[in-house]
This record gives structure tokens, C-alpha cells and sequence, in this order.
């Protein structure tokens, strides 16, 4: 079991910059609509969120995510204070991939769908076998009592299902990156789920042997300060040759499609129009739990 208490699903790492003093964040909570300001270290975070009994035994994620954070860190200091991923190594994009993947997992939001899903699903959870190696039972969602407990343990075991699935670290892997940059009087927010994936097309549109990252026309949008934002895209969504990067983010400004692609070449920041920053904001509160961070 871990040692640490207060356990954070989105890291200080990443919130500290949207701080003005690196430390004190506006917080705005959407299920009262208040506004206010505190430290970074009380938000998106829950007491003993990684720790969970298990029938081995207590087990905790905590050390783990705390790893992955250390190596995430500098990179996320690097990308702010340069402006810049043209500096990036193949060690720096796999650590990024990973804390994308797990930004998706390990939050309260996905914990309370995990829920949602069991409790309106009777959903088969494991088989019990008798001496002779014959099942004997299936137990099923339903005969199950759905605490918190048991959502988080399913919502871990998706976490380690996605972080060892080839299909989308491939998928990710052959991403473009682009990495903007928000005009000088406006800032990007932050939600406690921060990262979104975004598409045109429905899964089930999809006959692919799976539908999520690998989605051809796939997005994934993580803000990473007041000021810069990642946007991973499906290689076929840039193409100096369509507007289909564009088109998928809907927002009907004109943007030269050959700048955006030299950004996507040369690792700098892509200054993107002030409808782009209304959009990605947007799209935070929307894929938000319950509460956005930032200076917006």
C-alpha cells in the first residue's frame, strides 16, 4: 500500500502551468458553478484513489503513476519553456504516449463510467472451476455488489489493458503531433479529465478490429499550460493537400493548411486563431467530471 494519502489523477506537473505563480489555480466547479482559487495540491485529487483491496491482498497504483510523472516533468518543463517539441527524442514521445494513455485511465471520470457501465450492464466478470477443471459458475456484474472498490479495480485493468495493447500504442505511436500555441490575450483551461480524444466518425462506423485511438480520422487534444496545447492527429489528417484538419476541428476560421503542416514537420508552435482556443476550451468542459482548472 502506498504511502502517500492525498493521491493526484491529474499530476501537479501538468497543473502548476496553468498557474500564474505555479502554484495557485482557479478552480471552477460545474455542478454549482462556483468560481475559486486554491492550492494546486487540494485539486483532482482524492484521498487513498490508487489504493484498493483486491482478494490478494491491499495493492496500490500510486508508486507507479509517480514514476511515470517524474519522467513526464521535465519534458512537460522543456515543451513550455521552449515552445518547442522539435527537440524531442523517441524515449521523450514513448513517455508522453504513456502518460496520454494513462491521462485517459486513471481519472474519477473514467472510474464513475466503469460504474455506470456495470450497473446498467449484467456483464460477465470471471468463472469459477471446480477440481476437475469444469466450470461450474459464472459470476456476473449483477450478482456483485458495484462499490467504488470494484470500479476502480475494472478501471485499472482497462488502464493495463490499453498500456499493453499493441493495436493502440501503434495506433498512437504513428500520430502526428502538432503542438499550438493560444493568441496573447487568450489561454487554454484544463478539466480533471484533461485528455480527449475527438472524431467524425462512430465506432461502431468503424470495421476495424478495434475503435478509439485507431480511428482514421482520430484526435487527441491535451493542454499542457496556459498557453500551449498538443494535438495528436491521424496521418491522414495532415495532408497539404486536404482541409481535413481543419474540418475536423470545426471551426470555420481560414487557416493556411501548409502552416500548419510545417508545424507539424518542424516541431514549433503552430499559432492557432482565437476560435481554435473557444473550441479546445469548449471541448474541456465537455469532456470534464466536475471541475476546470486555469486562468480563463
Amino acid at each position: 500500500m502506498s504511502t502517500a494519502k492525498r493521491q493526484h489523477y491529474v499530476p501537479r506537473c501538468l497543473l502548476k502551468h496553468f498557474c500564474a505563480d505555479g502554484q495557485t489555480i482557479n478552480v471552477t466547479d460545474l455542478k454549482t458553478n462556483k468560481t475559486y482559487q486554491t492550492n494546486i495540491t487540494n485539486v483532482a485529487q482524492e484521498n487513498r484513489f490508487y489504493d484498493f483491496k483486491t482478494m490478494n491482498g491491499d495493492m496500490s497504483l500510486e508508486d507507479s503513476f509517480s514514476g511515470l510523472e517524474a519522467k513526464t516533468a521535465p519534458i512537460i518543463d522543456r515543451i513550455v519553456s521552449t515552445e518547442s517539441i522539435a527537440w524531442f527524442t523517441d524515449k521523450d514521445f514513448q513517455i508522453l504516449e504513456d502518460f496520454i494513455v494513462c491521462q485517459f485511465y486513471r481519472t474519477r471520470k473514467s472510474v464513475n463510467f466503469v460504474k455506470r457501465v456495470l450497473l446498467s450492464d449484467n456483464i460477465p466478470l470471471f468463472d469459477h472451476f471446480n477440481a476437475k477443471g469444469e466450470k461450474v459458475k459464472t459470476i456476473y456484474t449483477n450478482d456483485i455488489d458495484i462499490d467504488d472498490n470494484v470500479s476502480r479495480i475494472m478501471a485499472y485493468n482497462v488502464l493495463h489493458h490499453m498500456e499493453h495493447n499493441d493495436v493502440v500504442r501503434d495506433a498512437i505511436a504513428s500520430m502526428e503531433w502538432l503542438l499550438m500555441k493560444a493568441p496573447d490575450d487568450r489561454c487554454f483551461i484544463v478539466s480533471d479529465s484533461p485528455a480527449v480524444l475527438g472524431s467524425r466518425m462512430s465506432p461502431s462506423e468503424y470495421k476495424g478490429e478495434h475503435a478509439g485511438f485507431e480511428l482514421p480520422d482520430a484526435q487527441i487534444m491535451l493542454p499542457i499550460s496556459s498557453k500551449l496545447m498538443l494535438v495528436l492527429s491521424a496521418k491522414q489528417m495532415v495532408d497539404k493537400k486536404k482541409d481535413d484538419l481543419l474540418r475536423i476541428m470545426m471551426t470555420g476560421a481560414h487557416v493556411d493548411i501548409s502552416d500548419v503542416f510545417r508545424c507539424c514537420v518542424t516541431g514549433n508552435a503552430f499559432r492557432c486563431p482565437d476560435r481554435w482556443v473557444t473550441l479546445f476550451n469548449e471541448t474541456q468542459k465537455s469532456n470534464a467530471e466536475r471541475f476546470i482548472y486555469g486562468l480563463a
